[in-house]
């Protein structure tokens, strides 16, 4: 296979371009998505369509898109391949990574597996301060590594390991539940402790989908306890300039709550919408911090009852005493 030799100043402007994507303007998107109905742009370019676009803000380099056009990583990776942890891996060590992807949540998210077992995971930000939580969490071992990454992207490791869904009740003793439910506690105690609101379901949602990782699960009493992550702080929100919120922290606080969502499904949108998110947000301004972190208790009691649908209720007694006590510790 024969992939074009890319220099410096080449990779460094497609990065530029990555880069650019998560700013890019309604009336680019359209372009770009026209270029690809019509046959003017392959799919996997259309991230990179500014490079020929008449009207780019990235400078005209129809040169660099022809040779994008004949790359095979670039046909099988997209914009992918030019990350940087990614990049030299494609093209200096010849490494064939798998990939799969994620749409489970907002944006493309894209999951690579290496042959030497690493593995990265490529998602778009969520939220302006998506990054520092996910650092915060990452460095207290509580969620993914977060890893270099390209701006309006994270690329964190691959946590290996199944959702607490995803178990059969006969693979699980009560110690192990409980062992699961005192870990989930002391991780939100960690991150409350930083000010950091999770907000998202933990245990399961009402499809039965959860971000709790179990790492690991002993095979016997003599083995070390479950090692669990949690997973995508896209709608978590750092609490440390509170009561002074910025809209989109609001609008994430508001969006997980059964208010917020009959009033979706009502159709309140534009104006009103806003409207509603300046009245919402005065009334966070007299909550105090301590309420909105326990929302997240809250959540963890929902999701436990959602997973015990599925999972059967002998797990919510023990759970219920792990998580306790983990969280109290």
């Amino acid at each position: 296979m024969i992939t074009p030799d890319y220099s410096d100043d080449e990779v460094s402007h497609l990065q530029s371009v990555i880069a650019s994507l998560s700013t890019l303007s309604e009336e680019d998107m359209r372009e770009a998505g026209g270029a690809v109905e019509d046959g003017r742009c392959p799919l996997h370019l259309a991230p990179f369509w500014s490079l020929i676009a008449p009207e780019s803000r990235d400078g005209l380099d129809p040169q660099l898109f022809r040779k994008l056009s004949a790359d095979p990583f670039a046909a099988e990776y997209s914009y992918f391949a030019f990350f940087p942890l990614i990049y030299p891996r494609l093209y200096h060590h010849g490494e064939r990574p798998q990939i799969r992807f994620d749409g489970r949540t907002r944006g493309r998210v894209a999951l690579f597996r290496f042959d030497d077992g690493d593995g990265l995971v490529v998602k778009p930000l969520q939220s302006r301060r998506e990054a520092e939580v996910a650092a915060l969490a990452g460095q207290a071992e509580i969620g993914p590594r977060q890893l270099p990454s390209l701006e309006g992207f994270l690329v964190e490791e691959l946590v290996d390991g199944r959702f607490f869904t995803d178990f059969a009740p006969e693979e699980m003793t009560d110690d192990l539940i409980y062992q699961v439910g005192f870990r989930l506690g002391a991780m939100l105690a960690s991150l409350h402790a930083a000010g950091i609101y999770y907000n998202d379901a933990t245990l399961s949602d009402p499809d039965g989908r959860s971000h709790l990782l179990v790492q690991s699960f002993p095979s016997s009493e003599t083995e070390a306890a479950p090692e669990c992550r949690l997973i995508d702080f896209g709608v978590s929100v750092l609490l440390d300039k509170f009561p002074d919120l910025e809209m989109e922290e609001v609008f994430n606080l508001v969006r997980t709550t059964p208010e917020f969502r009959l009033l979706s499904r009502m159709g309140l949108r534009g104006r009103e919408m806003g409207n509603f998110l300046a009245q919402y947000r005065r009334r966070l301004a007299a909550t105090p911090k301590e309420e909105i972190l326990a929302r997240d208790l809250r959540f963890t009691e929902e999701g436990l009852q959602q997973a015990a649908r599925k999972m059967g209720s002998g797990i919510i007694a023990p759970f219920r005493q792990g998580f306790s006590e983990g969280y109290g510790q």
